[in-house]
């Protein structure tokens, strides 16, 4: 699990991330340069393959309410676990905007991270059990992938490659977050794991005749993409 945090108070962010350790997820802090593209969208965040947001004071210049209201302009979608201060109507002023839950400072740490369980648990009932993209299907229950061309039942590793690549089918999935999520903290685990299972479903992928292939980004990562979009 990767979880970025966007709190300027160090204090504030430093007890965040003792709290978030006894869950051993990966955590970023968000670095006020480079996150702001030109269009004023946060593309970085999009493609940090994060599976949620906890949002405090913001950064300088921007606060926490303005990065909510912008991300969800941009139908940034990522769970947004919310730290307000102590009154009601910041509490309700941010889930008018948007977010997924709001606690308030100061916070007992399992407060925190049950708060954060409950908002992931909710992105992941709103994932379907069905995951589809062209002609390909996934099913989350069996591990099923299957096309017009026959289907496979596919390892867990396997299956979690290909959820992450289908959860995130627009963007770029950098291997290093495969690695991460799916390998966690395996210190025998090298990029190579990855490259091996991109390799595995690329096989089923042309077997099972969805339309879909694996992109390799060079330096970047992989992507997912409908074969009558590339020439």
């Amino acid at each position: 699990m990767r979880v970025l945090v966007i709190e300027k108070e160090p204090s504030a962010a430093a007890r965040i991330h003792e709290a978030l350790r006894q869950i051993w997820c990966d955590v970023d802090n968000w670095e006020e340069d480079g996150w702001i593209e030109e269009n004023g969208e946060f593309q970085r965040l999009r493609q940090g393959g994060y599976d949620a947001v906890i949002l405090g004071s913001g950064i300088p210049g921007i606060s926490g309410m303005e990065i909510l209201g912008r991300l969800r302009r941009d139908n940034c979608q990522l769970p947004v676990l919310m730290v307000t201060g102590g009154l009601a109507e910041e509490r309700i002023s941010g889930l008018e905007q948007g977010a997924d839950y709001c606690l308030s400072a100061p916070f007992e740490e399992r407060e925190l991270l049950a708060a954060l369980k409950a908002v992931l648990r909710r992105k992941r009932e709103m994932i379907p059990e069905r995951m589809n993209y062209e002609e390909l299907s996934l099913d989350q229950g069996t591990f099923v992938l299957s096309g017009p061309g026959g289907s496979f039942q596919l390892g867990k590793r396997e299956f979690d490659v290909m959820q992450t690549l289908l959860v995130n089918r627009d963007m770029v999935v950098p291997k290093g977050l495969l690695l991460s999520r799916i390998w966690g903290d395996n210190p025998e685990a090298v990029e190579n794991n990855v490259e091996v299972y991109i390799s595995f479903l690329r096989k089923k992928l042309r077997a099972v005749q969805a339309g879909v292939s694996i992109l390799t980004i060079r330096n970047l990562g992989y992507r997912l993409s409908a074969d009558k979009n590339e020439s």
